[in-house]
């Protein structure tokens, strides 16, 4: 899972770095021409540069650190103790039969 994160945001980093925002935003602004998401990205580029700029920077950081960085070690309750075996136990459990007996009186 670490490592499709990593691919996700090194992919999507690389995608919105603001040299690529030249060709991106105008076929973003066009393909939600009409709508307000379209009017907002239309007035406020320089928000879009700016927001893209970060998510750029911080998107690579995260994704090389998921893609190259140390492996995670395995807790406590993942590793197997190669010493332990199972325990057989000495209870006996009571067999219920069902005779009539044994079983509890009804109304009548």
């Amino acid at each position: 899972m670490r490592r499709i994160g990593g691919l996700v945001l090194t992919v999507t980093g690389f995608l919105a770095c603001p040299c690529h925002l030249i060709i991106t935003l105008p076929l973003l602004i066009s393909l939600l021409a009409g709508t307000a998401a379209g009017s907002f990205l239309s007035r406020n580029t320089g928000l879009v540069f700016t927001g893209a700029g970060i998510y750029f920077v911080v998107a690579l950081a995260l994704g090389a650190w998921f893609l190259f960085g140390p492996a995670r070690g395995k807790r406590e309750l993942d590793r197997a103790c190669p010493t332990c075996a199972p325990v057989a136990s000495d209870d006996h459990l009571q067999e219920s039969s069902a005779l009539p007996d044994d079983l509890p009186a009804t109304r009548r």
